[in-house]
């Protein structure tokens, strides 16, 4: 039988036992129109080619996915990912059209910067199928982007007819804290209560990028060995119980923060789906079998030293150990030069 090259999924393809996607988010871009302090994407990131994932793609990815799972929802997100509304709404046209029920998008409601843009954007991603926006307004955004313009862009949407709109702040420590940045997000808060949108949980602070350079004392303290597990970390879960995929704008697919099986504009993405199993990968085996003790014996066994410094959390370890069995192990028969 014929598998599309691009990554095909066959007709006749069986879901592996690991993973079944029930979500799947597309990280449009990493470009922004603002420069929070508190963004976890690298610089390096922001600066990587190509600037977006390319339309045909991602709605290839969509229909792909389709055949073997039956995702629950699509989300679009960033970066800002409305610095590309063409991209956008490409894929929430082909996820309408393969009967995705939850299509949503995640933005600073702070591009198009002019009415008139801002109005034609709204229009289209009604058009599109978008049902859901998530508006991350907080201290950090509000340092970048104006209230005026992030009220006119949300009146826009709201009469372009999108059904389900709601704030998505970031918390320092939490919406109740005592700390200035958790401070001003309230007073943004209210300053748009007036507007027909409900206020979601938002997420938390999370020590990576630019937090760590400009937040570093709001984050907890780095530690020899963290403890938890997998499925304790928000946006993560068991790795043999995956149901969300994320594409990066290169085309890779990931499991988990920084973690990729493949990459669905160089190799069959029915075949990386398929195929997937973390049992035969030493890091996921020795993480769902020994949590992160195991993995550190693992990346010793290696040769591989832990950080002195310690880690900001599991994902950090994780992340650093795998990254350092990518690279050859130090010598150890001879001093160093």
């Amino acid at each position: 039988m014929n598998r599309l090259v691009c990554r095909g999924i066959a007709s006749d393809k069986k879901m592996g036992p690991y993973l079944n996607v029930k979500r799947l988010e597309f990280d449009i871009t990493y470009r922004c129109n603002s420069h929070c302090r508190h963004c976890h994407v690298e610089e390096e990131k922001r600066r990587a080619r190509p600037a977006a994932i390319a339309p045909d793609l991602a709605v290839a990815i969509i229909r792909q996915v389709t055949q073997a799972y039956r995702p629950a929802s699509v989300m679009t997100f960033g970066g800002e990912p409305l610095l590309y509304p063409e991209i956008v709404c490409a894929i929430h046209v082909a996820a309408r059209e393969r009967g995705i029920p939850r299509r949503e998008i995640i933005t600073n409601a702070g591009w198009p910067r002019a009415a008139g843009p801002a109005w034609t954007v709204a229009q289209r991603l009604a058009a599109s199928g978008v049902n859901q926006v998530a508006v991350s307004v907080d201290a950090f955004h509000q340092e970048h982007i104006s209230l005026e313009v992030v009220e006119r862009n949300v009146r826009a949407y709201l009469d372009a007819g999108i059904p389900r709109m709601a704030w998505n702040p970031c918390w320092v420590v939490g919406p109740t804290a005592d700390n200035p940045y958790d401070e001003h997000t309230r007073t943004v808060l209210a300053a748009l209560a007036h507007l027909p949108v409900a206020t979601g949980v938002g997420n938390i602070l999370q020590p990576a990028g630019r937090a760590r350079q400009h937040l570093g004392e709001y984050l907890p303290p780095r530690q020899p060995l963290p403890t938890g597990s997998c499925a304790d970390v928000p946006y993560a879960g068991r790795l043999d119980a995956v149901d969300c995929i994320s594409i990066d704008p290169t085309g890779e697919v990931y499991i988990c923060w920084d973690w990729s099986i493949g990459n669905a504009a160089t190799q069959d993405l029915g075949e990386l789906l398929d195929r997937y199993d973390p049992y035969a990968i030493p890091e996921a085996r020795a993480i769902l079998t020994g949590g992160m003790a195991a993995l550190r014996a693992l990346a010793q066994a290696r040769g591989h030293e832990l950080d002195p410094t310690g880690y900001d959390s599991i994902c950090d370890m994780c992340r650093s150990l795998r990254q350092a069995g990518t690279r050859p192990a130090p010598r150890r028969d001879h001093a160093p030069e």
